[in-house]
């Protein structure tokens, strides 16, 4: 069972990711990289990279290329 500190964290890295996809979606065309969007997320780039991975299937970087 997960408690809920645990699942409330979890909540807010998914709405973190949830912008930082949004903003790949919108700035894809712009200088982009992992440790800029890691920041505009209050996140580490590592941590980011992890959970990105875990939520949709492939690394923040890899989500820019696809939308490049």
């Amino acid at each position: 069972m997960t408690s809920r500190p645990a699942a409330a964290q979890h909540l807010r890295d998914l709405s973190r990711l949830r912008r930082v996809r949004d903003r790949i979606d919108r700035e894809y065309a712009q200088p982009l990289d992992v440790e800029a969007l890691a920041r505009g997320a209050h996140m580490s780039a590592g941590h980011l990279s992890r959970e990105f991975r875990l939520a949709y299937g492939e690394s923040p970087y890899g989500y820019l290329m696809t939308r490049r």
